[in-house]
């Protein structure tokens, strides 16, 4: 078995920790919520500040898609063989997942050329999308939480569990600032135990650059991107 599961005492041995699940679940949360009032804030012709937001919307819609790439390829076929008679909630979680994606398609097809012109109807456009986004994401959320990962918790095996955080980790953003920035992301608001289990999760050269370099540079983007001035 990995160590993975075995960061808390009080955690289970023999099956999943699916609250892990519920760190990521909130870092998501968080920065959809603040990303349509940070735009709409932002005034027309700054291509400075559409840039730098822009740019944060993007690692963040990142996250998500590597997030839910990863369930779509190991989790649902999963269940679908494990618990055939929730098929009907395994076929709910990827039409979810395809209003997802479909409304950040629709975000990133906007975004670029907001952020080199920072005009106000394309402004106002892509604000919509994320509320959009928003909205939609915290209705899959809900469900997956309430009904998907007790499923998980039951009829999976620990490796099973490990094995999409792990895919959407090695997918993600190659440069080293985007995975510190992504690891700051996603350790903002987690608790001692919801933190003790990403840096796990983390390779040990990963850890020690968040360490020395990825708190600073996570506090310094986040007073960057959140300022109101």
């Amino acid at each position: 078995m990995t160590t993975d599961n075995l960061i808390d005492p009080s955690a289970p041995r023999d099956k999943p920790e699916t609250a892990q699940m519920k760190v990521i679940h909130k870092a998501l949360r968080r920065e959809l919520s603040l990303l349509p009032v940070l735009l709409s804030k932002v005034a027309a012709g700054d291509t400075g500040r559409a840039g730098v937001l822009a740019g944060h919307a993007l690692l963040v819609l990142d996250m998500l898609h590597e997030h839910h790439e990863s369930e779509d390829t190991l989790l649902w076929p999963l269940l679908r063989q494990r618990v055939p008679l929730e098929e009907q909630l395994v076929q709910t979680m990827e039409a979810q997942h395809e209003v997802v994606a479909d409304l950040v398609e629709a975000i990133r097809s906007h975004l670029t050329d907001w952020s080199r012109a920072a005009d106000a109807r394309l402004r106002d456009r892509v604000t919509d999308f994320l509320l959009r986004l928003e909205a939609a994401l915290e209705d899959h959320l809900d469900l997956e939480e309430r009904a998907v990962l007790p499923l998980i918790h039951e009829h999976l095996t620990v490796p099973e569990w490990l094995a999409p955080q792990h895919a959407a980790m090695a997918n993600g953003p190659a440069g080293l600032k985007a995975k510190l920035l992504l690891a700051g992301v996603v350790l903002e608001d987690a608790t001692e135990r919801e933190q003790a289990w990403f840096l796990r999760s983390m390779p040990p050269p990963a850890r020690l650059m968040w360490r020395l370099l990825g708190r600073r540079m996570y506090a310094d983007h986040t007073a960057r991107i959140r300022t109101t001035t």
